[in-house]
């Protein structure tokens, strides 16, 4: 088969229908859930000014530095497609005075995000994010709710393993301290972490905590922990966190070097990985090694291998980054394409698919236009029937009738037509009968009932 002429832009892929309904199925979870807790739903522009994630993303930041799709319009504005969410959430609160609204403003978004990365296992280019975020309140159980509502949809799609880590990054008091520290741990060490970290350095020193290089997670390893440098408030806020998650027996580990990649958090940050159990000892690919995918051996000889899969914190300075009044927040965001990666892989049955009972096969062109109201109908009571207009044989029809499994052919010629009847095939007993065009939807229903 030769390749074809037009291909998929690199990292954007299509969703195929079978994949769609896990897709939908995701989406559907998300909000089920979301909703419940009050988070009501949003939905920004795909575009925005790119000015709006170069101030708040931050300009020393990855996605900022290398992954965002930034243009200029014919007008001359520097626009960008949107990386993530929160930032584009923020503006809106401000700009339609959200502050005004009863404390905390709950919003809840879904839809694609673009980034330009190197496209892997895990990580396209147009992705899709399910966010939800809490904006005007500073309280410890709003923390511990996003990351509840994250681990309940988790665990209602069936994802059962995971593992979520938790840390303090600190506050506008707390985190200088930090990065003094942290400066004086990396001073002469600087030809032992890769390119990218000894740039960071200089620039972004909380973001080394973040890379995935092998040799930059070896010298991690030994630094100074950032919970031993908060100042009381946010000392008090992260154990009131993990207190309430305790109550709520939602599972964690306290990750002391947990950062994120975001230059906007503050005090908490999270991350949810759903954790794969597969035989050891495979070759693990440059992803894997770089991208906490790889895993430990265990005893059984099976492998634990970690993809994350969700992560957020809080955001207390940017709504007034953004010129707007003071406004604490908590949020974070779904990674949707790698949740159905995992439901994929486990194998996971999320809803039962409506099948098809009954299959209407026509036989000329008259009958096709009825056939077009009879299945109206049948939709209006509830009954799914499949139909191929394409095809003009009754063999071809009634052969693709028994490949679907239906229980009953609905078979209408011109003689049915002209007389207002129709006739009913039993597929499994060959046995016909024909009956009155208004009586054929009692009696299907009459029959599927005894099905």
């Amino acid at each position: 088969m030769s390749k074809a002429k037009y291909q998929n832009v690199t990292g954007m892929p299509d969703t195929l229908p079978k994949d769609r309904k896990i897709f939908e199925m995701v989406e559907n979870a998300c909000f089920k859930l979301a909703s419940y807790y009050d988070y009501e739903r949003i939905d920004t522009p795909v575009i925005e000014y790119s000015e709006l994630f170069e101030k708040g993303t931050g300009v020393t930041s990855d996605i900022v530095e290398k992954q965002m799709y930034s243009f200029k319009s014919l007008g001359g504005d520097p626009l960008t497609l949107r990386p993530e969410f929160t930032p584009s959430i923020v503006r809106s609160f401000i700009q339609h005075g959200m502050a005004s609204w009863s404390q905390p403003v709950k919003l809840s978004t879904y839809g694609s995000v673009f980034r330009h990365e190197r496209p892997q296992s895990g990580r396209l280019r147009e992705f899709r994010q399910f966010e939800i975020d809490a904006i005007g309140e500073l309280e410890p159980a709003l923390d511990a709710q996003v990351i509840f509502v994250f681990y309940k949809i988790f665990q209602s799609l069936g994802i059962k393993d995971l593992r979520i880590e938790i840390n303090s990054i600190g506050c506008l008091k707390c985190k200088p301290t930090y990065r003094r520290v942290l400066r004086e741990y990396y001073n002469g060490r600087e030809r032992s972490v890769c390119k990218d970290c000894r740039q960071r350095i200089k620039t972004n020193l909380l973001r080394v905590l973040d890379c995935k290089d092998e040799k930059c997670e070896r010298l991690k390893a030994g630094a100074p922990e950032i919970v031993d440098y908060l100042c009381q408030e946010c000392h008090s806020h992260l154990k009131d966190v993990l207190e309430i998650l305790d109550f709520l027996e939602v599972p964690y580990a306290l990750s002391s070097h947990l950062v994120r990649g975001l230059d906007y958090y503050t005090k908490t940050v999270f991350e949810i990985f759903s954790v794969l159990s597969e035989p050891g000892g495979a070759k693990k690919s440059q992803n894997e090694e770089r991208n906490k995918d790889g895993g430990a051996l265990r005893s059984d000889g099976l492998e634990e291998r970690a993809t994350a899969i969700a992560g957020g914190g809080r955001f207390d300075e940017l709504v007034k980054l953004f010129g707007g009044e003071e406004a604490p927040a908590i949020g974070g965001a779904i990674g949707v394409d790698r949740t159905v990666a995992v439901i994929k892989k486990l194998g996971l049955k999320l809803t039962k698919e409506r099948v098809p009972h009954v299959f209407f096969v026509h036989l000329g062109d008259l009958a096709k236009k009825r056939g077009l109201k009879v299945m109206e109908e049948f939709r209006s009571s509830g009954i799914l029937v499949r139909e191929s207009f394409g095809k003009s044989s009754i063999k071809a029809q009634m052969e693709l009738a028994d490949k679907i499994g239906v229980e009953y052919a609905l078979i209408l010629g011109h003689q049915e037509v002209a007389e207002d009847t129709i006739i009913i095939r039993d597929m499994k007993s060959g046995s016909q009968e024909v009956v009155p065009m208004g009586k054929v939807i009692k009696e299907i229903k009459k029959r599927l009932r005894k099905v």
